[in-house]
């Protein structure tokens, strides 16, 4: 019995000491899963203080750019309604000048028929001026043709009565012919 007891004490001693154990280490266990339950939780906060933070920035950064969208947008349609009307002048101004070209062209072509109109009848009178004018010198070269006719026929004719005189006269003849003598008046 003794060896019992001793072995009953030496089993309590050792169930005291695996008590004693497996609460120590039972406390080192909390104390460890304590630790890294707050170091997980610091870990988790800073994470989450990360995240936050990235959140705000990424906030911020998405205010930003919704402002530069709207000034951009609102620039772009400004611009957008003054190129609108730029063309829109420049569209009524190209249509004015088109009008305004179309009814020149149409002035144009109608004084440009009239000129023709003109011309054509400048031209016919000229062609009757020119056959008139090429008739009037016809008829004064014929004239002038006749007019030297004529005085070279007088000039000639005169020539011919001068050598026809002088012949007669050097020959004596016809009026020119030498007198016989004289009849006296009664002797």
């Amino acid at each position: 019995m003794q060896s019992r007891n001793e072995m009953i004490a030496h089993l309590k001693d050792q169930l005291q000491e695996t008590r004693a154990k497996t609460t120590m280490e039972r406390k080192y266990i909390e104390k460890e899963c304590q630790v890294q339950k707050v170091m997980k939780n610091k870990k988790c906060n800073m994470t989450e203080a990360e995240l936050q933070a990235e959140l705000e920035n990424l906030q911020m950064q998405m205010e930003e750019e919704t402002k530069v969208n709207k000034e951009t947008e609102m620039w772009v349609k400004k611009h957008h309604d003054q190129l609108q009307e730029k063309v829109e002048y420049w569209m009524d101004k190209y249509e004015k000048e088109v009008d305004q070209k179309s009814e020149e062209l149409s002035t144009l072509k109608g004084t440009k028929a009239n000129i023709l109109l003109k011309l054509q009848e400048l031209t016919l009178k000229f062609q009757e001026y020119d056959e008139v004018v090429t008739e009037d010198r016809a008829q004064k070269e014929r004239a002038q043709k006749a007019a030297e006719k004529a005085q070279l026929e007088i000039k000639s004719a005169t020539k011919i009565q001068a050598w026809w005189k002088g012949v007669m006269v050097r020959k004596g003849l016809g009026p020119y012919a030498k007198k016989k003598g004289k009849k006296g008046k009664g002797k």
